[in-house]
């Protein structure tokens, strides 16, 4: 008794349902990557906002005019060494590769602060939610968080999106940020531009040492 081979028919459906699946392996593959890179950045640049907490008397103490708080950081431990590339030493970088700077700022009128800028390159919307989360949950020690951006063109502007910690807050505030406004504050940064999402503490008015 003679066998038959499958038809075209049925090859074709074969490889239907195999394409099928492994569009939803790969789909489901990438959903796990982003998933697993969001909360390894949330240890990564959670851990160095929280240090900043844990020792915040001491640093306030230091003089950091001049000073890049980047080696500081890398001197005493207080970065993951994942984060670090030796040939770019001023800075370091999460597991999205996005560049991140540590600074003291004190303006010519007085003002000074702490600051911890990420420039926001590729996954732009996802790590910005990721970064809201991070501030709402430090909401009690940052003075504020904003964004600034710079277009394809090379203009540079900054958003009137600042959201302040709980000693500064009046209306916008970390505290009582919703993911929905989290989402509306985000959709300022997309992958065609360079965005800045700045974490800043230890704010200082004008004639205060």
């Amino acid at each position: 008794m003679c066998e038959k081979g499958r038809s075209m028919v049925e090859m074709l459906g074969v490889l239907a349902i195999i394409g099928v699946l492994s569009v939803g392996a790969i789909s489901g593959y990438s959903k796990a990557m982003m998933k697993y890179k969001l909360n390894r950045q949330t240890e990564q640049i959670g851990s160095i906002l929280d240090y900043v907490t844990l020792y915040n008397d001491e640093l306030d103490r230091e003089n950091f005019t001049s000073l890049n708080l980047v080696r500081l950081f890398q001197k005493i431990g207080a970065i993951p060494q994942e984060m670090i590339k030796p040939e770019h030493p001023s800075y370091i970088y999460d597991i999205f590769d996005n560049r991140i700077f540590i600074y003291h700022n004190k303006e010519s009128n007085g003002i000074q602060y702490f600051s911890l800028e990420i420039s926001i390159g590729s996954y732009s919307y996802n790590v910005c939610l990721n970064l809201f989360q991070m501030a709402k949950l430090r909401s009690a020690f940052l003075w504020q968080t904003l964004f600034s951006k710079t277009t394809i063109d090379g203009t540079s502007s900054q958003f009137a999106n600042r959201v302040f910690g709980d000693d500064y807050c009046v209306n916008n505030c970390l505290k009582d940020l919703t993911l929905e406004k989290m989402r509306d504050l985000c959709n300022v940064c997309d992958d065609t531009k360079t965005c800045y999402f700045y974490f800043l503490w230890n704010y200082k008015p004008s004639g205060n040492s």
